[in-house]
């Protein structure tokens, strides 16, 4: 049983600026990232963000919890659907505390209804 639960909600868009910058940060220039034509050849309706963007754009929202002296121990995503660049997307977590530890079940939903991505 948890000492306090309660769940909360974070959005944010996935620009093509912030794919752009990924790719030259990490050097994953894969062309469904950046092309709109090969991204299509490989069944996209657009290029679509990087997975790991993604995730990191979600653990910005899970790193509020952790204060200092605290560390994320476990971090896992399931990725459902692609994330196509300008898509607005709601991060909710339900969470559960106690005095150790701090747990989070997240999940990623596009603005439309579809969920994109979970813990």
């Amino acid at each position: 049983m948890c000492s306090m639960c309660f769940r909360i909600s974070h959005e944010f868009t996935v620009t093509e600026e912030k794919i752009r910058q990924y790719a030259l940060l990490t050097g994953d220039d894969n062309p469904i990232h950046l092309e709109r034509e090969e991204a299509e050849r490989q069944g996209f309706q657009a290029p679509i963000a990087h997975g790991l963007l993604t995730m990191g754009l979600v653990m910005d929202m899970t790193s509020r919890f952790t204060q200092e002296g605290m560390r994320i121990s476990d971090y896992e995503v399931r990725f459902i659907k692609p994330v196509y660049k300008d898509e607005a997307i709601e991060i909710s977590a339900k969470v559960e505390a106690s005095e150790s530890q701090v747990q989070l079940k997240i999940t990623g939903e596009k603005v439309q209804g579809l969920v994109v991505l979970e813990e």
